[in-house]
């Protein structure tokens, strides 16, 4: 009788501990996996870079515009260089800044997240003639940067159709002629 009655507080104890650190270690991994989502979702941005590099393209060869925030500010600074200089060129020959509105900024470093989603497989390809866009986006020195040749080919078969759409708005809050950068 004691045997018996030794055995059940023995299992009940063993029960009761067994419970309390199946309880604990389910919400230790429930609290952690929260937490490492919320560092996937959102991480800051303070700075993205669009630099278009148009092989031999003489106007508007290489155009980088900076998208930069500050605290409760965000400004563009716009360079754009010709492939040769000579003065029939120099009209693409660019260096200028203005401010924007922060609501705007936060607007590109949304889109600039989503491109975490982008298949880097599928949207890789190579070519001989033609552009290359990158994005770079991140915060003091951490960024990420997406580069991809000639996103106007095959756009959506590519799963590049945020990458160029949001390309293009740059371009068009830079004020520069879209038209002339991109053609090829």
């Amino acid at each position: 009788m004691i045997h018996k009655k030794y055995l059940w507080i023995t299992q009940s104890f063993y029960s009761y501990y067994m419970y309390k650190s199946f309880f604990l270690i389910a919400l230790l991994l429930i609290v952690l996996s929260s937490c490492q989502k919320k560092e996937i979702e959102k991480y800051q941005i303070d700075e993205i870079t669009f630099s278009y590099q148009g092989g031999l393209k003489i106007p508007y060869n290489k155009v980088t515009i900076y998208v930069l925030k500050n605290n409760d500010s965000a400004k563009v600074i716009v360079q754009s260089r010709p492939l040769f200089d000579q003065p029939k060129w120099k009209y693409s020959n660019i260096d200028k800044r203005f401010n924007i509105n922060t609501k705007t900024f936060e607007d590109f470093a949304e889109t600039a997240r989503s491109f975490d989603q982008i298949n880097i497989d599928k949207a890789y390809i190579v070519g001989n003639d033609g552009s290359t866009w990158e994005i770079e986006f991140g915060s003091k020195g951490k960024n990420k940067s997406y580069s991809f040749w000639n996103p106007e080919s095959e756009t959506k078969n590519r799963g590049l159709t945020e990458f160029r759409k949001m390309f293009e708005r740059i371009i068009d809050i830079s004020k520069l002629n879209k038209k002339e950068i991109l053609e090829n």
